[in-house]
């Protein structure tokens, strides 16, 4: 199947690699031109992956053009932020037939709104399948061949077959739901818990306490989630927990470095900056602290972090707040 791949970070890296041994139809497109530099000139992204040789044949490129022609299948790997202008340039060029598929997790920063709704919005009158997949899955580990377990979901159950028949591997396992909701904000909505874990590790906290934040966080998940009609057996499940926690204890995850920089002393600002891409979770907070107002929920981790986030104040003062 011939595949499109949207953002060259990470993910979007180890996807184009991992579908090229499986299918060898890949395209990859990215708007950050030294990336395309590097990777057709020495066939490595130092910036995203380093140490990692991409295959000889893997084309990239900045021009829409150059991706889209012929492929059957779509896939979206950029920043929450970004989807919708991604879509909007990607969308003149599709045919009937194409697949998209998401693996991006957020919420669209200023509406709050759910990517697929993003997507669907964009696409108008053009009505292609859309596929959301989430879960625990460090994109280190996807290209290492650790056996890597995520949900698959979309609002037909033969979407959701297809996409697990062309990307399951050996060791990547994809599991249907019809629960788009529960995928999406499970997916969203654990990159602010991941913060708190990473407060945890900076303030030098042990593992009992990470272990009570990542407890407590799951309360607030679930609450967030049904609130927004998510199953709560999804919540439960490789889409909310599962992710929670691989986000909560992995050294890669972003969201869990950027608050642990936090708790070592560096201003949020100073922390993303180092950090050098999206941290998802601090949109995610703006949102969910919203969606808590609208909704009258109790969610003091959430309210915390905004305060820590937004308002200045101290990461220790902020984990007692939610902890005692």
């Amino acid at each position: 199947m011939k595949t499109c791949i949207l953002g060259a970070g990470n993910l979007g890296t180890t996807l184009a690699i991992y579908l090229w041994k499986k299918v060898k139809e890949v395209k990859l497109w990215t708007k950050e031109e030294d990336v395309i530099e590097s990777i057709r000139l020495r066939r490595t992204n130092p910036r995203y992956l380093p140490d990692v040789e991409l295959p000889d044949g893997l084309f990239v490129s900045s021009q829409v053009e150059d991706v889209v022609e012929g492929i059957e299948m779509l896939i979206l790997a950029v920043p929450s932020h970004a989807i919708r202008s991604v879509m909007r340039l990607f969308i003149p060029f599709l045919k009937n037939e194409v697949l998209i598929v998401n693996f991006s997790k957020g919420l669209e920063p200023l509406s709050g709104k759910r990517l697929s709704q993003v997507i669907r919005e964009e696409l108008g009158e053009k009505d292609l399948p859309i596929v959301v997949i989430s879960g625990p899955s460090i994109a280190k580990e996807i290209l290492e061949g650790i056996p890597t377990f995520v949900n698959v979901a979309s609002e037909k159950l033969e979407w959701s077959l297809k996409v697990k028949e062309i990307l399951e591997g050996p060791s990547f396992f994809l599991y249907p739901t019809n629960d788009v909701i529960g995928v999406e904000v499970g997916g969203a909505f654990k990159n602010v818990f991941a913060i708190a874990a990473g407060l945890c590790d900076g303030l030098g906290f042990g593992t009992n306490t990470k272990a009570a934040i990542v407890t407590k966080s799951m309360g607030e998940l679930v609450l967030l989630g049904e609130s927004l009609g998510a199953k709560k057996e999804t919540l439960y499940g490789l889409a909310g927990l599962g992710d929670l926690l691989v986000t909560s204890f992995s050294p890669h995850s972003r969201n869990r470095r950027f608050g642990e920089k936090i708790g070592k002393g560096k201003t949020p600002e100073e922390a993303e900056r180092e950090i050098g891409q999206a941290v998802e979770g601090i949109n995610a907070t703006k949102v969910a602290k919203r969606i808590g107002e609208e909704k009258g929920l109790k969610l003091p981790i959430v309210e915390s972090l905004y305060r820590l986030l937004f308002e200045g104040k101290s990461p220790r003062e902020v984990l007692k707040t939610f902890l005692w």
